[in-house]
């Protein structure tokens, strides 16, 4: 019962959001991205290898990465460090949006170009996707109002139950960077 009206309220803010707020949208392909932000849903034990090296792939092509990961625990080990950061339960309200110092910081901020690489639908994550000033979001979650770009991997998660495998950041990111890097756009 309680997820409902964090739905509901969610929903709402995303409506209120694309009514009151007017973004800069345009396509980014991968190759003319300067910078990105990356949202992640952090392990529990905060190691998060495998992010980790794929922000430090993208900034080996030169781009500037942020990567704000969200775990559900009251209280996190990692350091907050300017480019990579975990938040936790403490750092939410009692319908999971993140305290508002964090909205203004990531408000300052522009991004050509925002990753949501999450598999299941994390409001934390998904409020900071809403209100990060990107020019395009991409993400595998269908919420048009939200996102520019929503990439499907229904065939990727039936073909990982099959096997018994668990969807990850890893494939979510493969799939959203093949279209990035295919699409062209004369930008």
């Amino acid at each position: 019962m309680f997820e409902k009206i964090i739905t509901y309220f969610f929903n709402y803010r995303v409506r209120r959001t694309s009514v009151k707020t007017t973004r800069n949208k345009r396509f980014v392909n991968y190759k003319h991205a300067r910078s990105i932000m990356v949202i992640f849903e952090s392990d529990y034990m905060e190691r998060n290898a495998e992010i980790k090296s794929l922000i430090l792939s993208m900034v080996a092509d030169g781009k500037r990465v942020m990567a704000w990961g969200y775990v559900v625990k009251k209280e996190i080990t990692t350091a907050i460090l300017p480019d990579f950061r975990i938040i936790h339960q403490k750092d939410t309200d009692i319908l999971k949006r993140p305290l508002q110092s964090f909205l203004r910081e990531l408000e300052d901020i522009e991004f050509d170009l925002l990753l949501d690489l999450t598999v299941s639908e994390t409001k934390p994550l998904q409020y900071l996707a809403l209100y990060a000033n990107a020019s395009c979001k991409v993400a595998v979650h269908n919420i048009p109002a939200m996102y520019d770009l929503i990439v499907d991997i229904s065939r990727l998660q039936q073909s990982n139950r099959e096997n018994e495998i668990e969807t990850n950041a890893i494939q979510v990111y493969e799939n959203i960077i093949f279209y990035l890097k295919s699409i062209q756009s004369n930008d």
